[in-house]
């Protein structure tokens, strides 16, 4: 009886994993680079979907400043993106660098519906 339950609690997993694709990792960093500029700091990065459409993406950018603290930048929601290469960017304005000092080390993370799907550091 206790192998029956065992195979249908199986069944049940893995037929929700087919059933529902979210899980599967549909979109991907593939490359992020920083431009220090006059105005602070410019990331600029380049994802990948696979899915059809992709909605609720979100960016995270987490920056070690020279002077100690960790501070997190997000970017905006995206929506209705359609599948293939995108690019999109987030500014760290000036006054963090007169503030906190120079980025020393920084990572993204890359979000789908509220889950980490991607994450690429420097």
């Amino acid at each position: 009886m206790q192998r029956l339950f065992r195979i249908g609690t199986f069944i049940i997993i893995l037929s929700f994993f087919l059933v529902n694709p979210t899980f599967a990792a549909t979109s991907f960093i593939e490359t992020l680079s920083k431009i220090r500029v006059s105005q602070g700091y410019i990331f600029k990065i380049n994802y990948r979907t696979e899915a059809e459409w992709t909605d609720g993406l979100v960016f995270k950018l987490i920056c070690s400043f020279s002077k100690g603290p960790e501070l997190s930048f997000m970017s905006s929601g995206f929506n209705n993106i359609k599948e293939g290469w995108h690019k999109t960017e987030i500014d760290v304005p000036k006054v963090y660098r007169d503030r906190y000092g120079y980025i020393e080390d920084y990572r993204l993370e890359l979000y789908h519906n509220g889950i980490l799907v991607s994450m690429k550091s420097l």
